[in-house]
């Protein structure tokens, strides 16, 4: 399988935003900034907008030096002069009043720039007092995909806190993998601890979303369920070696789809020897919703067959909704793009599905030389291509754009997450059909 799309992509996200939304995502955790203000802004909006916190109610207490009126990832506002005598009065400055605000965990971050400056933050963190709360990252992966980064950030997270190899809990499992770049990542984990409640599974920690002591508890899981290898790979290994926990991946990818969450439940039923009918129960119900709605609109269900779609993705999205959406609705993949790292056993079921099914030519394909009915990548290429005319329309899979105020908890995964795809399928292609 191709390498991904490579490091010439300039528009990815990088490491950077990957280490602090990792840290950010844990819910009492701060992330700070060694570097000027600009770079703090946008994963500012971000963390607060994506795991909103009581804090962000009352903003007046982070009108201050640092903060800058939002309450979330302040910085030391590096100017030119920083860059030359070094950070030592600012950082001096602003751990004892981070240290205030009462967070469990802090995690210095050094910008780019500030990297190249050669402070020694362990310092500063040993002379305020904070070696127990503060962990500082010299560097955050700037030139890895986000998440590789986050992943490498997970690591590192866990190898400070020293964690304690607890007594096993039977059916108890983490799930690894979720991030708050994620689209719907909230309703993402509702929906996979809803699943493996009904296999009589416990979910000790989700990362993404858990305290510092669910953390500090996930060694007591008898097993890993990986969500996204790309995010958690290094992770999982991490855990296994550490702690023997063996991860579960599903060779489906995620539990994307009717098809793909069927071979997931199966997959963590076998793994974990317990009954998946429940689990099964609740997919067939949400199938069986989508079969009398489709079965009853059969002008627009036909309509739907032989539209292509295009996909940039990694490989535990691309692959469940590629073979989904073929499968499923007729829909003909004609672009298909797929990200660095993931499970290579997933990658060579996309391999042989498309060459079982002589779909091969679409795999490297770009969606400007394609022009796709849809599109399946994050918004800001999404946006780029709907705008110049290249695609109808786009779905995004990622929150680097999130600007919706979304009120209704959405999911992306399992069979809530089917139902919607399928709304906005066929939502958005009647839409385009009436108003032509």
């Amino acid at each position: 399988m191709e390498e991904g799309w490579g490091d010439d992509m300039i528009d990815d996200a990088d490491g950077f935003l990957g280490s602090l939304l990792t840290i950010e995502g844990i819910v009492d955790a701060r992330a700070m900034i060694n570097g000027p203000n600009g770079c703090r802004g946008y994963p500012a909006y971000l963390s607060d907008r994506l795991l909103p916190r009581d804090t962000c109610l009352t903003r007046r207490s982070f009108e201050e030096l640092f903060f800058f009126g939002q309450s979330r990832i302040p910085c030391t506002y590096l100017d030119a002069d920083d860059y030359i005598a070094g950070s030592t009065a600012k950082l001096s400055a602003i751990l004892p009043l981070i240290a205030e605000k009462g967070d469990t965990l802090i995690a210095i971050v050094n910008s780019p720039g500030a990297s190249l400056i050669g402070d020694d933050l362990n310092r500063f963190i040993r002379q305020a007092g904070l070696a127990r709360r503060c962990i500082a990252f010299e560097d955050a992966w700037y030139s890895k995909p986000l998440p590789a980064a986050s992943d490498e950030t997970v690591v590192a997270l866990l190898e400070w806190l020293s964690l304690n190899n607890l007594p096993k809990v039977k059916r108890g499992v983490n799930l690894l993998g979720l991030s708050l770049y994620q689209r719907y990542w909230e309703g993402n984990a509702r929906e996979l601890i809803h699943l493996c409640t009904l296999m009589g599974l416990h979910v000790i920690c989700k990362w993404t979303g858990s305290p510092v002591a669910e953390i500090r508890e996930s060694t007591s899981a008898s097993h890993n369920l990986v969500i996204f290898p790309e995010y958690a790979t290094k992770t999982a290994a991490w855990y296994e070696n550490k702690f023997g926990i063996p991860p579960v991946i599903s060779p489906a990818g995620a539990p994307i789809g009717f098809s793909a969450t069927e071979v997931w439940i199966r997959t963590v039923a076998a793994a974990l020897s317990v009954d998946p009918g429940l689990a099964l129960d609740y997919l067939n119900s949400q199938k069986n919703r989508a079969y009398h709605i489709i079965s009853r609109s059969s002008h627009e269900a036909s309509s739907i067959r032989g539209l292509t779609f295009g996909i940039r993705a990694d490989i535990s999205v691309a692959l469940p909704l590629i073979t989904w959406l073929y499968s499923y609705l007729n829909m003909l993949p004609v672009c298909i793009e797929v990200g660095q790292g993931g499970d290579e056993k997933q990658h060579r079921s996309l391999i042989r599905f498309l060459e079982d099914h002589t779909l091969s030519s679409a795999l490297g394909v770009s969606a400007e030389s394609a022009s796709p009915d849809f599109y399946f990548a994050e918004g800001i290429f999404g946006e780029h291509l709907a705008l110049s005319g290249v695609c109808r329309s786009y779905f995004d899979l990622s929150n680097r754009m999130y600007t919706d105020l979304e009120f209704i908890q959405r999911a992306l995964i399992g069979g809530v997450g089917s139902l919607m795809l399928l709304e906005y399928i066929f939502r958005d292609h009647m839409n385009g059909i009436y108003s032509e």
